[in-house]
């Protein structure tokens, strides 16, 4: 599909350096856009990426002017993915952007099995909200981002009992039983998968850490430095351990090694957003998430 000079392509390895480097000016242009350079790469080479519904707007100069790309999120009741969508400022109004949504729309209205395509946007972008409101998405929840400055070092606070050190290799099994029993049941949960917590090994800038009492795991915590920011991707207790600050004292080891650091919470999560707000994390970005249900989905 073209639009003027600019053609709608599924995205290929060789474009990562590209796409991150459009992603950076766009969001230059458009401070709307979510700030994906950096991560892009994580997201593209991750154990959730579905690359055959990526695609990348080129132009005859061989400039991305936009990209449209799709993370699994759950597979389990339903198949639900994340879709994020960018495209230049310039090349706006001109159908481009639904052109690259196109075969992840195409994907949920053929699906066989109950299906969902999550999309996040500013509350305070109405074109945004327009546009996939525009291809049938309704709002559904709001997800809201949260940002430590590292001004202030957190003490871990002091628990005899409670023992925390550095994941390992060996500890694989124990963190996946840990995130699904933390998650079950959890409206929204975003569980880690087995080949993600093999990644905490197998990559460097991970973070894992386990908290446990006399050899009994309790929960754990996974984050990504992005640079010198650590981004915060799981904090999971066992319901039987909550409230007892088992949290509190993974997230404080956590930003002890760290200048800064970024995450996202549910706007519906008052206990997490609690515990971030004690720590000083302030919000800087409330997202509207919209939903595309596939017609299975919707009838159930």
């Amino acid at each position: 599909m073209s639009a003027g000079s600019v053609t709608v392509r599924p995205f290929q390895a060789g474009d990562l350096e590209a796409a991150a480097r459009f992603c950076e000016q766009a969001r230059a242009k458009d401070a709307s856009i979510e700030p994906f350079a950096q991560r892009i790469g994580i997201i593209a080479t991750g154990p959730r990426a579905v690359l055959d519904l990526w695609r990348v707007a080129e132009g005859e100069d061989r400039r991305l002017y936009g990209i449209a790309f799709a993370a699994l999120r759950d597979a389990r009741e339903r198949t639900t993915f994340d879709l994020y969508a960018a495209v230049d400022p310039s090349m706006r109004r001109q159908g481009l952007g639904r052109a690259l949504c196109e075969t992840a729309l195409s994907w949920v209205a053929q699906s066989t099995r109950p299906a969902v395509l999550r999309a996040r946007v500013r509350d305070d972008s109405a074109p945004g909200r327009a546009f996939l409101a525009s291809m049938g998405f309704n709002e559904t929840s709001a997800q809201l981002s949260l940002t430590w400055n590292g001004r202030e070092k957190p003490l871990v606070p002091e628990m005899p009992a409670l023992r925390l050190r550095k994941a390992e290799e060996k500890d694989q099994k124990t963190l996946e039983r840990l995130s699904t029993e933390a998650w079950a049941g959890v409206a929204d949960a975003f569980a880690s998968r087995a080949d993600e917590i093999a990644q905490l090994f197998a990559e460097e800038g991970k973070l894992a850490l386990v908290a446990e009492s006399e050899g009994r795991p309790m929960g754990y915590f996974s984050g990504v430095f992005l640079g010198r920011t650590l981004g915060i991707e799981e904090v999971a207790v066992l319901p039987e351990f909550r409230r007892m600050g088992v949290a509190r004292a993974l997230v404080a080891h956590a930003l002890g090694r760290c200048e800064s650091a970024v995450l996202s919470v549910s706007e519906s999560n008052k206990p997490a957003r609690a515990l971030y707000r004690s720590f000083g994390f302030t919000q800087t970005v409330r997202r509207v998430v919209m939903e595309l249900r596939s017609r299975r989905e919707s009838a159930g």
